[in-house]
């Protein structure tokens, strides 16, 4: 009986020492999988939950225009979903199943914010990115309407809503960046064509 709390605690010290050693292999792991994608950096759940509740990185510039501009530059279902944050129905997105090389911009301002090769299909019925183009082309916001919680998606030049985020995504960061095509416009890569 008088030995059984010292196997206890040594076998809780040996649980402890082996978790240890499984994180930091798992660290190792990740950034050898890093290097290996030629990747520089890529954004996990943690990160985009730290900027949603503490703020997203500042833009590089910042597009502000009033009500009426807006309404003149976009078409009703744009300014619907742009500017009054509405969602567009599944499966109808000129961008839902299109997959041609390019990059996607904020139909707002222009801000280059996803590139194509980091689209996937989702099954959702929606465009479906893994990453953006750079940590701070998109604003995080918490949002809570619905009796959902959910982390809302923004262009951080112009504050567009496009969608929302998800950790549910196949990339690296395992993200599912679920956007309207409302929102977008397709740029092909090597000039100043949209779609």
């Amino acid at each position: 009986m008088k030995y059984r709390w010292p196997l206890f605690w040594g076998l809780m010290l040996l649980i402890s020492v082996t978790a240890s050693c499984q994180t930091e292999k798992s660290r190792k792991d990740n950034q050898a999988m890093e290097q290996e994608m030629g990747k520089g950096e890529f954004l996990t759940w943690g990160e985009v939950m730290r900027y949603a509740r503490k703020g997203s990185p500042p833009p590089d510039r910042r597009v502000e225009k009033s009500d009426a501009e807006w309404r003149s530059l976009l078409t009703e279902e744009e300014y619907r979903i742009t500017r009054q944050k509405g969602t567009e129905r599944a499966f109808t997105g000129a961008y839902c199943e299109s997959f041609v090389p390019g990059r996607y911009a904020c139909r707002c301002c222009g801000t280059e914010l996803f590139d194509a090769e980091e689209k996937f299909e989702s099954g959702t019925g929606w465009p479906s990115f893994t990453q953006p183009l750079t940590n701070n082309v998109v604003k995080y916001e918490m949002d809570k309407s619905f009796g959902m919680v959910r982390v809302e998606i923004l262009c951080n030049v112009c504050d567009a809503h496009l969608g929302h985020v998800f950790p549910d995504g196949p990339g690296l960061g395992g993200l599912r960046f679920c956007t309207n095509s409302a929102s977008l416009r397709r740029i092909e890569t090597g000039t100043n064509e949209s779609n």
